[in-house]
């Protein structure tokens, strides 16, 4: 009887000791859960998936990622803060993947479009229309669905990369292009930046790089007859080769690193279209990419800059060099 009198508040202590360690443990759990989201390291943009387009990020969404990033998507799921309006002004869709669309590393004034909206000035209103991993494929999914976007296109602007035409893009996943907001932020956290670290996983977020099908490139050029049609220019568009840093160095040692160059040369000659060749301006250099692809936020300004006096020069030939102050504009504009 006195042994078990002595067990049991040994027993109701111990039990006591665990409880108190899992009531800490929970709450360590939550604080650190409720610290991973209030950093907003789980507030991205989340993606629709469909067999049509591959995926695109949703519409009418806006936040900041790590609480230092802002982000914004129109309903027309346009990288943007501004609501689709095309009669306000003139049009210029800038027509992309992730170097248009920018991402989470960027905040939303040091993306491309608001660089060149600002460059540009008061001639266009800016939309970029763009999603991160596309091909050219996809973005002509992305036309085909918007005839809305095309038909008030009054000037385009569309990226061109190694394999734009060689396929769709197809989605990766949810720890690539989330399609949902994660239930538990730091399981997500640990998955996607922590894990890949220790396990290799195929999580590439980059457009796929296939050989050139004739088909796509038919496609390409049906839409890039109705951009100009729909533009009614003469000169109604640029189409710019956007370089990897292995293509540049590639370029700088004159060698050709786009086969297709050629064939998107000629697409250009029967529209009117300005080829830009971003290897080839001695303003973009190995320096200002982010990670071998990406332009870093100092590129983003520099291919602004290259990319905006080509607008300008298509749009005002007769001006010769065109500088980027908004007075420059013609008046007909």
């Amino acid at each position: 009887m006195l042994y078990s009198s002595m067990v049991m508040p040994r027993t109701a202590k111990m039990m006591s000791r665990i409880g108190v360690a899992l009531i800490a443990l929970i709450a360590l759990i939550a604080i650190g859960e409720i610290a991973t989201r209030a950093i907003g390291i789980t507030d991205f943009p989340t993606y629709s998936v469909d067999d049509g387009i591959g995926y695109i990020v949703k519409p009418n969404q806006s936040g900041r990622f790590i609480d230092k990033n802002s982000w914004a998507f129109n309903s027309k799921s346009m990288p943007t803060t501004e609501e689709w309006n095309p009669s306000a002004r003139a049009n210029l869709l800038l027509i992309g993947n992730s170097v248009v669309m920018g991402g989470n590393p960027y905040n939303q004034p040091d993306k491309l479009a608001p660089l060149m909206a600002k460059d540009i000035g008061d001639a266009f209103a800016v939309w970029p229309a763009a999603t991160g991993g596309w091909s050219n494929v996809n973005e002509m999914v992305y036309l085909q669905r918007n005839p809305d976007v095309v038909k008030a296109t009054s000037f385009f602007v569309w990226e061109y990369m190694v394999g734009g035409l060689g396929g769709l893009s197809v989605w990766r996943g949810d720890y690539v292009f989330p399609s949902y907001r994660p239930r538990v932020a730091r399981w997500y956290t640990f998955r996607r930046y922590v894990l890949p670290y220790f396990v290799t996983e195929k999580r590439n977020e980059l457009p796929p790089v296939d050989d050139l099908q004739e088909r796509y490139l038919t496609e390409f050029q049906a839409s890039v007859a109705e951009l100009s049609r729909a533009s009614g220019r003469t000169h109604p568009g640029v189409i710019f080769l956007y370089p990897r840093k292995q293509d540049l160095l590639k370029a700088r040692e004159s060698k050709e690193w786009l086969p297709e160059k050629a064939a998107l040369q000629k697409i250009c000659d029967q529209y009117g279209l300005t080829l830009v060749d971003v290897s080839h301006d001695p303003r973009w250099t190995p320096e200002l990419y982010r990670d071998g692809v990406h332009p870093s936020v100092a590129g983003n300004v520099v291919l602004a800059q290259i990319l905006s006096a080509a607008v300008l020069d298509a749009v005002a030939p007769q001006a010769g060099a065109v500088n980027l102050s908004p007075d420059r504009v013609p008046a007909q504009l």
